[in-house]
């Protein structure tokens, strides 16, 4: 999870500037690819939920805090269902909810509706009310307040009522089949609701949480009586002054003394920083800026620039300013536009960077040299400087000379295949030809995949995939009929366009079908990749017609796992 490199970041899924303005998302126009750490924060804060739910939720669901997965394949299968948003116990998780980004901030379905991610999901069951009172939501229950079976659901838990739950069988906690919890808070309730099982489930859950973050976050403790004093963040023991203690409001009056074993247990942590957009000075008369948990200093043109009072600067001694972690210079706020006295460069400040704006993106980004700020000389180039600012997300570009398509997707440009351009409905008018100079200082990515849903097949080849988030999964003459996939809609293309994409795992037969094996009687129902043997008063009570049951071959049958009969 604590990658950051540009590979990994893809993984994430993070999409394209103008859906994620349309999503509730604070950071929709960065210009780049988020960590998993940025976007965990970003969903958390946006909907007034601690992140650390979200990190012991990413355990949970797939290990996704300190699992090593065996290839690149299952790591891009555990990112795209991270949080279990949208994967119900009884079937495949939605399409609309894979991927990292998705997961946390939701998306739009084809009809253009929207749905949210798992954050606001959790917490709109945390906030529930009814009748004008806030009562929390459970999970659905039916009239016995079982949350399993195949009872009719009546209504949903809230807290307070006493619900009974299926747990999942087997190790590592020998659970019993079900079993009865009380939804005694507002956060239970979401938790069930979200995950209506004690083992494997919210058991892990509070295992996790509890083992990582056992003292709340904002808990002041010391290792004794007469030593400093630290705050909890994190699992991480920062020391915190006075002053900070004062102005973030924490509990000077319940510090917690901790022995000298229990104090080790947390890591030490950097310095506690006084609240963001504190402005303090030392004795020599330098102001800084507290700015994303670091100190920055502060020149008066960007204090003017931002409105910033340097008068209001909070004078500390510089032994406790020593104390906290510098970072780079304060710059101007964000998408500022700014050229120095002695240059006529125009640069744009984003992500805490200087970024050059060539003429071709100046005015494709509809941008004014009105706009453009003057600073004295010398004070750009104390600004950390970031690579030439890329063109709007969505702008199709080629070198001059070459025939080479790209697209622009948060900053970075995709290679595009002449299949993939087509699938897309993109068109030739609309690509602009820039110089190859400019074209190779703009980062790359991996190459852009086909819509999901897209079927292909190599020229003189008869294997098909079918195309998801960007992997190409191989689909099986038995798993094409299945899926109800035309032939007409197979588009042919070169083995060197398909070898470009990741090879995923091969698309399974449609999920709820019935099958049968070629020469043998039995009928099965397929239900989460397994193969549910039923009976025929199962096969008559669910107004199963035969003309349904789709015959495969051994080799089909053979990769899924056959499951208990179900009779009834």
């Amino acid at each position: 999870m604590a990658n950051t490199s540009p590979d990994f970041l893809v993984k994430l899924r993070e999409p394209e500037q103008s859906l994620k303005e349309r999503l509730p998302d604070p950071r929709p126009n960065l210009g780049r690819l988020r960590t998993a750490a940025e976007l965990i924060f970003d969903a958390a804060s946006h909907n007034g939920l601690n992140p650390q739910v979200i990190l012991a939720t990413l355990q949970k669901e797939q290990s996704l805090i300190n699992k090593n997965f065996a290839s690149g394949t299952d790591l891009k299968r555990a990112l795209d269902r991270s949080l279990g948003f949208g994967c119900p116990d009884g079937g495949l998780c939605g399409e609309i909810f894979l991927g990292f980004y998705h997961q946390l901030f939701g998306n739009f379905d084809a009809e253009g509706n929207r749905f949210i991610g798992m954050p606001a999901s959790l917490m709109r069951s945390f906030n529930y009310e009814a009748g004008g009172a806030r009562v929390g939501r459970g999970p659905m229950v039916d009239g016995a307040n079982n949350a399993f079976g195949s009872s009719a659901r009546v209504r949903s838990a809230r807290v307070g009522d006493l619900i009974v739950l299926e747990n999942t069988q087997g190790g590592p906690n020998s659970a019993p089949a079900t079993q009865s919890v009380t939804l005694s808070n507002f956060a239970t309730a979401a938790l069930y609701r979200y995950t209506p099982h004690v083992y494997n489930g919210n058991f892990n859950f509070w295992k996790f949480f509890n083992e990582w973050f056992r003292y709340p976050n904002g808990t002041l403790v010391r290792a004794s009586a007469a030593g400093g004093i630290y705050v909890i963040e994190n699992g991480f023991r920062r020391p915190v002054s006075q002053f900070v203690i004062n102005q973030r409001n924490l509990d000077a009056g319940s510090i917690v003394t901790l022995s000298a074993s229990e104090f080790s247990e947390f890591a030490p942590g950097e310095a506690m920083t006084p609240i963001d957009g504190t402005l303090v000075g030392d004795s020599l008369g330098k102001n800084y800026l507290v700015e994303g948990g670091k100190l920055k200093f502060l020149s008066s043109f960007v204090a003017a620039q931002r409105g910033l009072s340097l008068a209001g600067s909070n004078p500390l001694p510089d032994e406790e300013i020593a104390t906290y972690p510098d970072g780079e210079p304060a710059l101007p706020e964000e998408g500022t536009l700014v050229k120095s006295s002695d240059n006529p460069a125009v640069y744009m400040i984003t992500n805490n960077q200087k970024r050059l704006l060539s003429g071709f993106v100046f005015k494709q980004r509809g941008l004014s040299f009105s706009d453009v700020l003057v600073a004295q000389a010398g004070e750009l180039g104390t600004y950390p400087t970031g690579p030439l600012l890329p063109p709007k997300d969505g702008t199709l570009l080629k070198a001059a000379s070459s025939p080479a398509v790209y697209h622009v997707s948060n900053g970075l440009l995709q290679p595009m295949a002449l299949f993939v351009f087509q699938s897309r409905g993109f068109s030739f008018r609309d690509v602009t030809a820039v110089s190859e100079s400019e074209l190779a200082s703009w980062e790359q990515t991996s190459p852009m995949p086909p819509a999901t849903g897209t079927l292909a097949k190599g020229e003189g080849a008869a294997a098909v995939y079918y195309f998801e988030a960007g992997l190409r999964r191989g689909v099986s003459f038995d798993a094409f009929r299945s899926r109800g996939f035309d032939f007409k809609d197979v588009k042919t293309v070169s083995g060197r366009e398909l070898e470009i994409f990741e090879q995923g795992d091969d698309l399974p037969l449609a999920d709820r079908a019935l099958i049968k094996l070629e020469g043998a009687p039995t009928v099965y129902w397929l239900v989460d990749d397994i193969l549910r043997p039923l009976s025929l008063t199962a096969f008559q009570n669910r107004g199963f017609v035969f003309g349904q049951i789709q015959t495969i071959g051994a080799e089909e049958f053979a990769k899924y796992p056959v499951g208990g009969v179900v009779e009834n």
